[in-house]
């Protein structure tokens, strides 16, 4: 994502819209155009220098994972014809640019999210060929990878890891004992549809604190819980007067999903597990300090009785909110509110937290992977197009692929998406970049190991699963730790035995 960042960036000073890092904009242009400009460096990572090659008219099917979410749609694989949507344009260019330089074609199947494992592992525990590329949720592939049913990334011959088309972050969450079965990065936009951010009513704050300049904040790493909370209870209101908050009816200070816990646990750059510096993994037997300290400043937040978590997009687009969380997709939406809005990162722990982290849904981080069943193909295009086996050949594809994803996904993506409201507001769309320079995902929550995902599930008011929010919940937050950490450590043996056995 850093790479996506930095390409961003430097589109975004050429286009010379506006300046974002600075609060004097007239000072930085001056100083600008004073300055020599710089030196241009050739970044090799963003390099493809791979040999085309003709591919038969090889049909290179897909099979994708939907999502009924329109803001986490899945669409970025194949596109029926040019319609003036900027994603689904660039989908069709990046695919006719592929099949006619390389003599191919791309199609897609789809199944639904539930599906996903149930429809495809059977025919591939057969040696059927179902395609030549999956495109699933991380932990869905992982399931499939114990089942010896991937091929091993940082094997295949056609394929560089390494270069900027791939995502560093995703990439070394996913990858154990240098194995690596999903590949995350330019091919699809979830990734970055996924990180979570904070939407919040421009005239609600200012009617509060008018002097207060939110984006400043951030930008002076004073954007904390302590200063959420603050702005949460002294904007939410009893609307029609009669003594009661309601949904539907008053404006809460925060609306959130029931979700909403884990990513604010990531905001304070806190995760379950310890990476140590062979890359594994340790899950420690009682709570970290850090994440004990966390979970007891977010205790205020999101517990407190103010919180709606059923609706949340649709109470705050219709101005019953002071703040919203959701991912940054959601960007796609918000036009429909009847009011100005802005974005921020998720709040930090204190301002001795150094950095602003994003956290990143686990459901919706997705990846391509390579079933082994490739070269299964009937027509067998791989040995007339000179590929040692249909994998390779695949993996030949994706690098061209996701090199091209780059260079036409990404920049519509972040044009439609991140920047859809930089005309009226180029200070949020500083904010959008900033959140998702830093993302994070604990790989125990992503991979569910020992069903720990649930230890902070509907936390808050209004939860479903009984007890959650209240005096008993929070102060057993050790003790439901330990109670599940155990299970959680044997999943992620079992988990990380499956990944050194893979392939051999």
């Amino acid at each position: 994502m850093k790479k996506r960042v930095i390409s961003l960036l430097m589109a975004i000073w050429t286009i010379g819209s506006c300046f974002l890092f600075s609060c004097d904009k007239e000072a930085v242009k001056t100083s600008q155009e004073s300055a020599p400009p710089p030196t241009e460096t050739e970044d090799t990572s963003r390099i493809y220098d791979a040999p085309v090659r003709d591919l038969g008219g090889h049909e290179f099917r897909f099979y994708v994972k939907t999502i009924s979410a329109v803001t986490l749609a899945t669409h970025e694989v194949w596109a029926e014809a040019y319609n003036g949507d900027k994603i689904n344009d660039a989908v069709y260019s990046r695919n006719l640019k592929l099949e006619e330089t390389y003599n191919c074609t791309i199609s897609q199947s789809t199944v639904s999210d539930g599906s996903y494992i149930t429809k495809i592992k059977d025919p591939l525990l057969a040696g059927d060929y179902v395609c030549d590329l999956l495109f699933g949720r991380a932990d869905y592939n992982a399931t499939l990878m114990q089942s010896n049913l991937l091929m091993d990334l940082a094997t295949m011959e056609n394929m560089d890891l390494s270069k900027a088309w791939y995502d560093d972050f995703s990439m070394n969450v996913i990858t154990f004992d240098g194995k690596v079965f999903t590949a995350i990065g330019d091919g699809a936009t979830l990734d970055d549809r996924a990180a979570r951010l904070l939407y919040f009513n421009k005239g609600v704050v200012a009617e509060y604190a008018p002097d207060l300049d939110l984006y400043q904040t951030v930008r002076e790493g004073k954007w904390t819980l302590d200063l959420l909370y603050e702005i949460m209870e002294g904007t939410a209101s009893d609307l029609d007067g009669d003594g009661s908050m309601r949904v539907g009816t008053d404006r809460f200070g925060y609306i959130a999903e029931s979700t909403a816990d884990w990513y604010h646990v990531n905001a304070c750059g806190v995760s379950l597990s310890v990476k140590n510096a062979d890359g594994s993994y340790l899950i420690p037997d009682s709570p970290k300090q850090e994440l004990v300290d966390a979970w007891a400043a977010l205790r205020k937040v999101l517990a407190n009785p103010l919180r709606d978590v059923k609706d949340s997009g649709t109470r705050f687009r219709s101005g019953l909110g002071t703040f919203f969380t959701c991912n940054a997709g959601t960007l796609l939406t918000m036009s429909a509110a009847p009011f100005e809005y802005g974005v921020l990162p998720m709040p930090k722990l204190n301002e001795d937290q150094d950095t602003y982290y994003t956290g990143v849904g686990g459901s919706s981080f997705c990846g391509y992977a390579i079933p082994v069943t490739a070269s299964s193909d009937p027509e067998k295009h791989w040995q007339k197009n000179g590929f040692e086996s249909g994998e390779e050949q695949s993996a030949y594809f994706l690098e061209a692929y996701s090199y091209y994803s780059m260079n036409i996904l990404t920049p519509a993506f972040f044009d439609q998406v991140c920047l859809k409201q930089a005309v009226v507001d180029t200070d949020s769309q500083e904010m959008v970049i900033l959140a998702l320079k830093n993302k994070i995902v604990d790989p125990v929550v992503l991979f569910d190991w020992g069903s720990m995902k649930s230890l902070f599930s509907y936390c808050g008011n209004g939860g479903s699963n009984g007890g959650v929010g209240t005096e008993e919940y929070w102060d057993s937050f050790t003790s439901t730790y330990e109670s599940r950490v155990s299970a959680a450590r044997a999943g992620m043996e079992s988990f990380l035995d499956s990944v050194r056995n893979a392939g051999l």
